[in-house]
């Protein structure tokens, strides 16, 4: 198994793919944490608040959210690029039976998935600080700034792991990059506007990309709203809260530990199904 899970490890670091994907998502949480904390600069500037405006933690939310979909191409490479470029036959005679091929390819990529979930985290909070001027109040507390980060990294490592049970499922390099870019940023998006304000809406936080959004967004958010509004303000209106999460994704009075339950089960289903489907598949 450790001999797998080391030829996956090549394999890897053997091509661009990794670090070609990996380069937008420190652009992305770069950007996202420089543009955060520039905002509450000039909020400050124009308005003294007697308490920090920790949008560095929505930054992380808004980066994460979308640098996820590179995570999740890159593990439905995994198998994806094995079946284009023939490789796959190599794999499966050298490393039978065919689950240990995809329990090493999930150790190996998710792994790489973390590299990308920490580069975002790291990208963000040194956007964050230039944007800032150094200013770590518009990191809020230590504690919720980690929380926020650990929850990114986590979501990261998932969107990865989906990826590589879809790549197994599809077993196609053109269908593992054009139906994840379609569905999450079109499909479901369409999805959502026909399930707002009708009997069906409790269903959108349970969609795979608004659960995958809802991992970071729905901790964000609130510990967002609690630290601008402070103790002394208990009773914040529905309508902050359904705001920010119209522009930061996740979805109110969704907690974040059950959009992170709803996205494992999908990512479990994936892997799965791609399990079951490649250890029947004809190889040439």
């Amino acid at each position: 198994m450790l001999g797998l899970i080391r030829a996956e490890f090549r394999k890897i670091f053997t091509t661009n793919l990794w670090w070609a994907l990996l380069i937008p998502v420190a652009l992305l949480g770069f950007g996202a944490g420089w543009l955060g904390t520039a905002v509450v600069a000039i909020i400050d500037m124009v308005e003294q608040f007697n308490r920090s405006v920790p949008l560095g933690l929505l930054s992380v939310s808004m980066s994460t959210n979308f640098s996820t979909i590179f995570a999740a191409l890159f593990g439905a490479m995994a198998y994806a690029g094995e079946h284009r470029n023939k490789s796959i036959t190599t794999t499966y005679l050298t490393g039978n039976p065919r689950g240990a091929v995809l329990c090493a390819k999930l150790v190996a990529y998710g792994a790489v998935g973390f590299v990308y979930g920490l580069t975002n985290v790291l990208s963000a909070s040194l956007g964050g600080l230039l944007g800032a001027g150094q200013d770590f109040r518009n990191f809020g507390d230590p504690v919720d700034w980690i929380s926020v980060g650990a929850a990114g990294v986590l979501a990261m490592v998932l969107w990865t792991l989906l990826g590589v049970g879809f790549g197994a499922l599809v077993a196609n390099a053109v269908l593992a990059i054009i139906v994840p870019l379609v569905y999450k940023f079109v499909v479901e998006f369409i999805l959502s506007l026909g399930l707002m304000d009708s009997h069906a809406a409790g269903i959108g936080p349970y969609l795979p990309g608004a659960a995958g959004n809802g991992i970071v967004s729905n901790l964000a958010v609130p510990l967002f709203v609690a630290a601008v509004a402070g103790p002394d303000e208990p009773n914040i209106p529905r309508a902050a809260f359904e705001f920010l999460h119209l522009f930061f994704g996740g979805d109110y009075g969704h907690p974040w530990w059950a959009s992170l339950l709803t996205f494992a089960v999908y990512t479990a289903l994936f892997i799965t199904g791609g399990w079951l489907i490649s250890r029947r598949r004809d190889i040439a």
